[in-house]
């Protein structure tokens, strides 16, 4: 009986919030603006590339004879006057005067001399960050080989001795590359999914309880209902509206990305095709072309990470949507929200933030303990999980465990809360009240 009246909650909650005509449109429109917005910045991002004319004033007379255009380069170089008769402040009055400077690079005269002098860059309009990455790499080049020159060191035997050796970092057990930056987007990635869910319908579990409470339809309720059975069918039934419009998002983003990436950035799938473009090294062993499709296809382990994704992913909002439908019991409007909300929303963005900072050291003492506490394990763990570890087995286990541990105490404890507290009204209670209604006996 008990089973059949959840299930009556969970298919009047999921029946009622997928037939509104706000979730069809948010659930077909969002990821459509989504991914309008990304090749829309794209595109504007690629139209804003324009030619650099850019304006160089060298009193140390000798760089700017090493300065050599690049034909794939937008940017354009154009030497004031080198001769000493020209000043910087008339370089200056002129670049101010003319329309056809951009930029105006102004080299010291000491800056082969002094390693720490500093060139100056005078712009009309802020250049792009790709422009002066160009315009910093060409000038310290120059300055370089300028250098050599003022030394009476010939290029060529300076290329010969010059080291620029590149090193690889490798576990010695499984003989992987280390990538772990590239490795824990992926699990950020993931974990990002995990905090956006759990709020945006954790918060729609508050706000349905408080709606209920508000409109007194809760009484009517638990009078052929338990108050427990009444909140786990508000909460699973929510989540699975949840996960049907995850999953139609996740279609609908891959199928316009696919589609736009065809029609309107044919480029962007050049990287991806070469994915697929495998040869044979000299000792039989199977390569990919680029270190992407070598994260993406090899050093990932994607059923792994997908069948994690979906524990954390449901453990970490019954986990957080128990104490939301708590809250929500407690208060009679969502302005009294506040004080509970902060202590239960903390733990997630801490996790986040922890999350961010365990890519150099994911087998630390701080990353371990925050992907074994249930608060923090659903973010914490994804990111420790895809960049791989020591001893990652019974490390998942043990905070699986410790979640579904925790989800069950914290779901006693909410329904002790929601109880007491779906029938109060008028009083706003203080965490001493709710102590209080946890301590109720039946």
């Amino acid at each position: 009986m008990r089973t059949s009246k959840i299930g009556l909650i969970i298919s009047r909650e999921y029946s009622s919030r997928v037939k509104k005509r706000s979730f069809i449109l948010l659930t077909i429109l969002g990821p459509l603006l989504m991914v309008g917005f990304i090749f829309t910045a794209l595109y504007l991002g690629q139209q804003d590339e324009n030619e650099v004319t850019i304006l160089i004033h060298d009193d140390t007379f000798t760089i700017t004879q090493f300065i050599k255009n690049n034909s794939n380069n937008l940017n354009k170089f154009v030497v004031y006057d080198t001769s000493g008769l020209k000043t910087y402040d008339d370089a200056m009055d002129d670049f101010k005067k003319s329309d056809h400077y951009d930029l105006l690079v102004y080299l010291p005269e000491n800056i082969i001399e002094t390693k720490n002098s500093t060139g100056i860059i005078q712009y009309k309009k802020p250049p792009t960050a790709k422009s002066l990455t160009f315009i910093t790499n060409t000038i310290n080049k120059a300055i370089e080989k300028s250098t050599l020159h003022f030394y009476n060191i010939p290029l060529e035997d300076y290329d010969r001795f010059k080291s620029d050796v590149q090193f690889r970092t490798i576990d010695i057990t499984t003989s992987e590359e280390n990538n772990n930056l590239a490795k824990s987007g992926v699990g950020l990635f993931f974990g990002v999914i995990i905090y956006l869910f759990i709020f945006m319908y954790g918060v729609q579990v508050m706000k349905a309880v408080i709606e209920e409470k508000t409109n007194r339809i809760v009484e009517v309720l638990v009078s052929s209902i338990k108050p427990f059975q009444l909140m786990m069918g508000k909460i699973i039934g929510i989540m699975l509206v949840g996960l049907t419009q995850f999953s139609i998002w996740v279609l609908l983003i891959a199928v316009s990305l696919t589609a736009l990436s065809i029609i309107a950035f044919p480029d962007m799938l050049d990287a991806a095709n070469q994915a697929e473009l495998m040869q044979n090294n000299v000792g039989g062993e199977v390569a990919m072309e680029n270190d992407f499709a070598d994260l993406v296809f090899r050093q990932i382990n994607w059923s792994l990470m997908i069948g994690l994704f979906i524990f954390y992913f449901i453990g970490g909002y019954l986990l957080y949507g128990s104490l939301m439908a708590a809250i929500g019991a407690a208060v009679d409007s969502e302005t009294d929200t506040q004080q509970f909300m902060i202590p239960v929303s903390m733990p997630l963005f801490f996790a986040y933030i922890i999350a961010i900072n365990i890519t150099g050291n994911p087998n630390g003492s701080t990353a371990f303990w925050c992907s074994e506490i249930p608060f923090t394990s659903p973010i914490v763990m994804l990111v420790r999980v895809a960049i791989g570890g020591e001893g990652m087995i019974w490390q998942v286990l043990l905070s699986m465990s410790l979640l579904i541990v925790t989800f069950i105490f914290t779901t006693w404890i909410a329904a002790k809360i929601y109880r007491v507290g779906i029938l109060m009204y008028g009083k706003k209670p203080s965490y001493k009240e709710l102590l209080k209604w946890i301590r109720f006996k039946d």
